[in-house]
């Protein structure tokens, strides 16, 4: 071993044991200060301080700790979802969606499905969010109707086919709901 060497391994000893000793007193600092915030708070719970008279000792709530409320949970979060009605009059063919993000991804959907049906002539009837559509036929026309539950739509469907039209009957109907995502 070399002097050079010597020298190295005294000095990193040396370093070492001041390092140590830095950390003991820090060690020793955190423990004091944990030792009197739980002597300042008397062993009580957060919130609460200690209260003693002849003979008892208890934990009060602070001053205006009873009244703060606890965080509310977040408020729910929905998605839409959208329906559409598509048909070919002429064919008589009905293309429907539902489930879908959008009012033109509801309605491409329907007009995909009455093609895919055999339909050439397809146009969109109806387009809805978060209810009930309802096609209604009776024996010289046909019309849909929008609703937030199925019952409504029906009705109001044949209501106005009732005002033009003889032997109205509900064709189709479905209902979409929002959903929850939160």
């Amino acid at each position: 071993m070399t002097n050079h060497d010597h020298l190295h391994l005294t000095m990193y000893a040396w370093t070492s044991g001041r390092r140590m000793k830095r950390l003991f007193f820090l060690l020793c600092v955190a423990t004091a200060h944990l030792l009197s915030a739980a002597h300042a708070e008397g062993g009580c719970p957060p919130g609460q301080y200690p209260q003693q008279g002849q003979g008892w000792q208890t934990c009060v709530p602070m001053p205006g700790a009873a009244n703060q409320q606890p965080p509310s949970p977040p408020p729910p979060q929905w998605v839409s979802q959208w329906q559409a009605i598509a048909t070919d009059k002429q064919k008589a063919v009905l293309g429907t969606s539902s489930g879908q993000s959008s009012s033109g991804s509801s309605a491409i959907a329907a007009m995909s499905d009455c093609h895919a049906k055999g339909g050439i002539d397809c146009v969109i009837q109806i387009s809805y969010r978060n209810g009930c559509v309802s096609m209604v036929v009776g024996n010289a026309t046909m019309n849909t109707q929008g609703a937030a539950t199925k019952k409504e739509a029906d009705d109001a469907a044949l209501a106005k086919c009732g005002g033009a039209d003889t032997e109205c009957r509900v064709y189709y109907s479905a209902c979409n709901a929002a959903v929850r995502i939160q």
